[in-house]
């Protein structure tokens, strides 16, 4: 596949670099560059001097080794340089392990193991070879792994890879229609980007990555025109020609600056500050793990800001603030873990933290108890716990699980679909906020 078809050349890596011949021949070399005694050293390698150049857009290595899909990068091109890091023994291992994938066709194993710099110039040279029912596959994972943008390719080029397109499976209406979402920055129309995803905590970060001002859209699209789906980064990433997105609109959320006056005023900070004072580092296993003090202090504001948008009692506050800051102190690890609730309160309990007197001692225990498990078998199980209101209880159990849901922004595996209140949905911004500030 020729080059020509890549709009952007400046994605192409031999676009960068310059034969180092040629950099012998200027009056003024990079520092510690020595052509002669280094071309003569090649020589005795087995390597041929062609094969080295300057990469003129690195800011990290100005030398490379480039030849047969393999990069090798040289922070200095001298003998000293050369030697001490072992450069023709790096080729030979590198060329070795990507030409056993494609002696044996392995092409994912090959695109998995080469420089990503050079995975889009080497799949255009393999594609006559690489196999049909992997050339759509191979390209969108490359797409997706190099951040590329559909702008980078000729639409005939992209047209050409839709020929090999892959069934797709898509959450779709009964019209074929699937809702998608998109951070957007910059004074260009939203309706012509390329790149949407099917996650709206997706679409957030990156509205209001590294600075503020992003604003985040809404809108659907018909499942023939999805050029693809991308879910190597975990983004749900869903790639489409610009103007295929109809009935764009864009979707507000509550942050926190604004917020902020009401919940000083509903005095929600200060049972947030009284509270989070309990807290001690002893009672973790890792305090500054992903379970630890900043997960447990989040929690505890997302519980407090939700009992305060529910309209509850400060009683609830009080019961859901004490489930927030002793829910996970019985982990011993980060993996799934169902029974960690219960030994959460347990270790509770053997510490005095919650003693047998306290009037909501069971509600405390239920929410604590079940918080990892399924609401179904959490709810059959209530029966257990003596308490007077198990509907209400219910109502906090929720409240409790959206907002140790929200957190889950903090390991990029937090289902909207999920949540459980009116008022939680509203608070995603938030959450995401909240990771970046008590962290």
């Amino acid at each position: 596949m020729h080059k020509e078809l890549v709009a952007n050349k400046k994605i192409l890596f031999s676009e960068s670099l310059i034969p180092v011949a040629e950099i012998a021949q200027m009056p003024f070399r990079p520092k510690r560059f020595r052509f002669e005694e280094s071309k003569e050293f090649l020589m005795s390698q087995g390597k041929n001097i062609e094969d080295f150049y300057y990469e003129r857009f690195s800011p990290f290595s100005w030398f490379v080794y480039y030849r047969n899909f393999v990069v090798i990068n040289i922070p200095a091109f001298n003998v000293q340089t050369l030697k001490d890091m072992n450069i023709a023994q790096a080729i030979d291992f590198e060329t070795a392990r990507l030409q056993s994938c494609l002696e044996k066709r392995h092409y994912e194993s090959f695109f998995n193991l080469i420089d990503k710099r050079v995975a889009l110039e080497a799949y255009l040279k393999l594609f006559p070879i690489i196999p049909d029912e992997e050339k759509y596959r191979l390209f969108w994972y490359n797409f997706s792994r190099l951040r590329l943008g559909l702008e980078d390719f000729k639409p005939e080029f992209i047209n050409l890879i839709q020929k090999y397109k892959l069934p797709i499976k898509l959450p779709i209406d009964e019209q074929g229609y699937i809702e998608i979402f998109r951070g957007h920055k910059g004074t260009n129309s939203v309706s012509m980007s390329s790149s949407w995803t099917q996650d709206i905590n997706t679409a957030i970060y990156y509205a209001h990555q590294i600075h503020a001002g992003g604003k985040v859209f809404r809108g659907k699209i018909h499942q023939e025109k999805v050029l693809a789906s991308i879910k190597y980064r975990n983004e749900k990433e869903v790639i489409c020609f610009p103007g295929e997105v109809k009935n764009i609109e864009e979707v507000k959320f509550i942050n926190i600056s604004e917020l902020m006056p009401q919940l000083k005023k509903a005095r929600v900070i200060d049972y947030y500050e009284r509270y989070s004072a309990l807290l001690r580092d002893i009672y973790f296993y890792k305090p500054c793990g992903i379970h630890g003090l900043s997960h447990t202090r989040r929690v505890l504001l997302l519980c407090l800001i939700l009992a305060w948008m529910e309209n509850l009692d400060k009683k609830d506050w009080d019961l859901l603030s004490l489930a927030a800051i002793y829910h996970d102190i019985g982990r011993t690890n980060d993996n799934f873990d169902p029974q960690h609730g219960r030994e959460s309160f347990n270790k509770a309990e053997s510490l005095k933290l919650i003693t047998p007197e306290l009037k909501e001692h069971e509600m405390l225990r239920f929410i604590i108890e079940n918080h990892c498990i399924s609401d179904h078998h959490a709810a059959l199980s209530i029966n257990e716990y003596r308490v007077n209101d198990p509907k209400h209880l219910l109502t906090l159990y929720k409240i409790f699980k959206d907002a140790d849901g929200l957190d889950r922004i903090r390991i990029n595996d937090l289902d909207v679909k999920q949540l459980r209140t009116s008022s939680a949905p509203k608070l995603l911004l938030i959450a995401r906020e909240l990771l970046e500030k008590i962290c």
